[in-house]
């Protein structure tokens, strides 16, 4: 099945479609494409999908359509392949996916390697790929200037954070891992993934998509005052070791704070404080170039 949203900013052209279906079916499979019309069709679509035994979905779109799209194959063994139009495109980059080659993309699609991934699970129900965050960030997803978002991309979410950072937002969080620990941060991630935000940053080394745990990191009050260090350690891939930073892993972890913080989970926001977060392991099959070229390194 060929998923596509037709009101995207991003919206694949008709020969990019056909491109795709021509590959897929190349390789033996008989093609059904989609285009979906109101917000939910994307996860009632790949539900459908699972249910009439499609063996594969190809998605057209950025990060918040995959999710969508691996929320209704969650746990169906159906495979997931992606053609990244999106913003930030932070799960292709994540997966090797060549961005700026969509033609390749689409052999990519029909001819990939499908892997067993985790996916995240917030509040028991709304899964994620590859992050999920809380602070600064989400406070910028939740007011991002969408007029801004269209003309900047990924800049605007950046703006956004600057904005509550100046203005003295960063929540205080109260974080409970699985293993009994206690913790405060005032800006949280939860990772599965190396890839963060834009796709060029990266927060820390030890995670990954096929990781058996997330990796948690949470960065100290008072960011301000850290934030000096802490932006040339993210720009060369690890806030870990940093004053101010602690790291651990944990398949499941609590987070609350004294007033409703929302929870930013691949560039959407999913939930507000407090909100229970769990790992299900291999919940997901995603289409990995061939070459086994992927996460970033």
């Amino acid at each position: 099945m060929l998923l596509h949203n037709p009101a995207a900013r991003s919206a694949p052209e008709p020969s990019l479609r056909s491109h795709i279906a021509a590959e897929l079916a190349l390789r033996g499979f008989s093609v059904e494409e989609m285009a979906t019309r109101t917000a939910g069709d994307l996860t009632a679509c790949a539900s459908a999908a699972a249910r009439e035994g499609f063996q594969r979905v190809v998605i057209c779109g950025g990060d918040g359509s995959v999710r969508e799209v691996a929320q209704g194959l969650a746990g169906s063994g159906v495979e997931l392949a992606i053609i990244p139009l999106g913003t930030a495109n932070v799960l292709a980059r994540e997966m090797g996916l060549p961005l700026r080659r969509l033609v390749d993309c689409a052999g990519i699609a029909a001819s990939g390697t499908a892997r067993e991934v985790g996916l995240g699970v917030m509040g028991g129900e709304r899964v994620f790929t590859f992050c999920a965050s809380a602070g600064l960030d989400s406070l910028a997803v939740a007011s991002v200037d969408l007029a801004m978002k269209r003309q900047t991309g990924a800049w605007a979410y950046i703006y956004a954070a600057i904005l509550h950072l100046v203005s003295g937002d960063a929540p205080a969080l109260q974080v409970e891992l699985d293993d009994g620990r206690r913790l405060e941060a005032c800006q949280l991630f939860i990772l599965h993934a190396k890839r963060y935000g834009a796709g060029f940053l990266s927060v820390s080394r030890h995670s990954g998509l096929t990781a058996p745990a997330f990796r948690v990191v949470g960065l100290e009050p008072p960011l301000l005052r850290h934030l000096p260090a802490l932006l040339p350690r993210m720009l060369r891939g690890n806030l870990e070791g940093g004053r101010g930073v602690w790291a651990a892993d944990a398949g499941a972890l609590r987070i609350s704070s004294n007033s409703a913080v929302p929870i930013e989970a691949d560039g959407d926001n999913l939930a507000r404080t407090p909100v229970e977060v769990t790992l299900r392991p291999k919940a997901l099959k995603l289409v990995f170039p061939c070459d086994g070229a992927s996460e970033f390194r």
